[in-house]
């Protein structure tokens, strides 16, 4: 309870005794097993007079026992006294989970400082707040009719998750929004939609399209609070459908791919270069499997006939023979990019062309830790390895502008008005 020096009496003390007379009323409604007052060097005279309403009760209220005083040394600082209350909070066992005791804050007294200083700590701590009201007809509230009102600030904590939940959103924290929306008690906020559009945004992060489309189409855009992310989810939603239900490899293929790189732009916007780089990587292989399932030429699994039926160089075909395992020739990144140019292909002329300089970015990412080595990645190496990537994709298909958009996670408004239709 916080302490204040009484309201101007008749008597030197009076202002006391009718201060002191409140915090008992209030100590009688609540009935706590230990009071604490934080009280300023002036403000300490009252609990004396606390005392004595005790005793003319035929009752015992004893300092160390039933209460303790807490000085207050500023009473006009904010931080010191949040400080001062906040202090208590710990001793009190605020970071022992078996300690089951029940704090309640009483900030009606003190100065403004003071209750507005013990508000804040106890919503920042979660705690019960009250305050005392009563009838005012002669400005201060009149002995004898005090009532103790209790706070209900959910609102105000489901408000504070909300900010929360769109500021993780916004960094792509998907699982700690799940978190958070899981103590939101408020009806009013749509629940349901929000768990199903962070379930949809950590799925599509992981790579799982099914389970991200699912969760994405059970979200009713038309909730306020999806409002301004609504158009970008709607692209969202047909590029998974997409993913999902299209009857064209190639543009599946293609919205995977858009969903890999920016995929790495998300990692990289998280300062995981490694990370980045790493999908960069696959991303550069997807482009040139991509191109040959449009020959009809599976990496995993090259059939010589298709490469034959194409014209490609007998000595290029001897050689993937060579390599031949387990009754099957399976090739990687370069030997993908070479094929393509065995193949006439501007992809693989691209690659030709531009042998050292790709040779270069991707030898940075074999000394990677995520790969072969114990190098990190810097930002440089990602904006570079990834102004080739997006070049080799555009030159794969000429919307993929239009994949990357679509793939491209919305990010929140973080104003927000609960009260907009």
């Amino acid at each position: 309870m916080t302490v204040g020096t009484g309201v101007s009496s008749g008597t030197p003390d009076g202002g006391s005794r009718i201060s002191a007379q409140k915090l008992y009323s209030t100590i009688n409604k609540i009935f706590p097993n230990k009071v604490v007052f934080f009280a300023s060097e002036i403000s300490r005279r009252t609990i004396p007079f606390v005392e004595e309403f005790f005793k003319m009760d035929n009752d015992e209220f004893i300092e160390g026992e039933d209460y303790e005083i807490v000085p207050i040394e500023s009473i006009d600082n904010f931080n010191a006294c949040f400080e001062v209350f906040e202090s208590k909070i710990w001793e009190y066992g605020y970071f022992d989970k078996k300690c089951n005791n029940k704090i309640i804050m009483d900030y009606t007294s003190g100065t403004k400082t003071m209750s507005a200083a013990m508000a804040c700590c106890g919503m920042f701590y979660n705690k019960v707040l009250i305050s005392v009201g009563g009838d005012r007809s002669k400005g201060e509230v009149s002995a004898g009719t005090e009532l103790i009102n209790y706070q209900n600030l959910y609102k105000i904590y489901d408000k504070f998750a909300l900010l929360r939940i769109r500021n993780s959103f916004n960094a792509n924290r998907f699982m700690p929004c799940i978190d958070i929306l899981n103590y939101i008690v408020d009806l009013n906020i749509h629940k349901d939609s929000l768990l199903n559009l962070c379930k949809a945004y950590s799925s599509w992060d992981n790579m799982e399209f099914e389970k991200a489309y699912d969760y994405l189409r059970n979200v009713d855009l038309n909730h306020f609070e999806l409002s301004e992310i609504k158009r970008d989810v709607k692209f969202n939603l047909k590029a998974l459908g997409n993913i999902c239900n299209s009857r064209s490899e190639n543009l599946k293929n293609c919205y995977i791919l858009a969903s890999l790189i920016n995929n790495s732009i998300r990692r990289s916007e998280e300062y995981k270069y490694d990370d980045a780089i790493a999908r960069l990587y696959r991303a550069f292989e997807l482009i040139a499997q991509i191109r040959l399932y449009n020959y009809n030429i599976k990496s995993s699994d090259v059939d010589l006939n298709i490469l034959i039926e194409h014209g490609v160089d007998e000595r290029f075909i001897d050689f993937l023979e060579r390599t031949r395992d387990d009754g099957k020739i399976r090739i990687g990144l370069a030997l993908d990019y070479l094929l393509l140019n065995e193949l006439d292909d501007d992809l693989g002329k691209f690659f030709v062309e531009n042998r050292s300089k790709i040779n270069n970015l991707t030898s940075k990412r074999n000394n990677s830790i995520l790969a072969h080595g114990l190098e990190s990645q810097s930002s440089e190496d990602f904006e570079k390895f990834l102004e080739l990537v997006i070049d080799l994709a555009k030159k794969l298909d000429k919307d993929m502008n239009k994949f990357l958009n679509q793939t491209c996670f919305p990010k929140f408004d973080l104003r927000m008005d609960m009260n907009k239709p």
